[in-house]
């Protein structure tokens, strides 16, 4: 199993699962082959930050101007950056969808042909939306038919890669759309961490809080076993149960985890 990396908020909280290595596989896919994809998963199993991450979005490329020198900055950007990603608004028109590509779109293909040193301004604008590669959209439930035909559309005018993520039962719903759905290449589930998987990565994040988890004590391995138990593999309960541990042993300045730390920071979740 691959050695975890631990980035993000509070916790540092996003880990480089194995999970994420199978979005990944299927993320390159949809991007060099030009498909469209479905990924699905249950709430909180960490959709959104394995799309965040893999993409390396950043929305200053939005702001690009196509006469601006590049700054080292913004080269490091879009060296990283592998597509645009789009969180579909709750209140969506076709309108507000091909805005919120295009303009996503438009910005990467133009900060991409500058660092390829393309001096010609008209040639910089005409293939620019042909340049952006793969396109992430995120709640993709909350679309709706005509804003669905929208994304279709751009997909066939602009040939990108195209992700849709969204709940369980998704890809059922764009079944009812047959020009949406025969053109859909990949399906991936998004699935939550397995237990063996949570008890190799648990004391890296001992180990990111600056304690030292030991498996020949008792009391570490019955808090371990307990986190597993509460959790059940969920991304987001991981993350927001270890960020109330963190506190309680803070606030009370204690120098190990133990059942009764759990205990205390699951009361105050609401854990379903």
């Amino acid at each position: 199993m691959n050695e975890p990396q631990l980035l993000g908020r509070s916790l540092k909280s996003f880990i480089l699962t194995q999970e994420f290595n199978r979005f990944e596989e299927f993320a390159n896919s949809c991007m060099d082959f030009r498909y469209i994809g479905i990924c699905h998963g249950e709430p909180g199993v960490g959709k959104s930050l394995a799309a965040i991450h893999f993409s390396q979005w950043e929305e200053e490329l939005v702001h690009e101007n196509a006469i601006d020198e590049l700054s080292p900055k913004k080269k490091k950007v879009i060296k990283n950056c592998k597509g645009a990603l789009v969180t579909a608004p709750v209140t969506n028109t076709p309108k507000i969808i091909r805005t919120e590509i295009t303009r996503r779109t438009f910005g990467y293909g133009i900060t991409l042909a500058k660092s390829k040193g393309e001096p010609d301004l008209c040639k910089r604008v005409r293939d620019v939306y042909m340049s952006c590669p793969l396109v992430i959209i995120d709640e993709a439930d909350r679309l709706n038919i005509n804003s669905l035909e929208e994304v279709r559309s751009l997909y066939d005018q602009y040939q990108f890669g195209l992700i849709l993520i969204g709940m369980p039962g998704i890809e059922k719903r764009f079944s009812r759309y047959p020009q949406l759905y025969s053109r859909i290449g990949f399906s991936h589930e998004f699935k939550r961490l397995s237990d063996d998987e949570m008890r190799f990565i648990f004391p890296k994040i001992w180990a990111s809080m600056g304690l030292t988890y030991n498996p020949d004590q008792y009391s570490d391995v019955e808090a371990l076993n307990t986190i597993v138990r509460f959790t059940a593999g969920n991304f987001r309960l991981i993350d927001r149960l270890f960020s109330q541990i963190i506190r309680i042993i803070k606030i009370n300045n204690l120098q190990a985890i133990n059942k009764e730390v759990v205990e205390a920071a699951r009361k105050c979740l609401i854990i379903g």
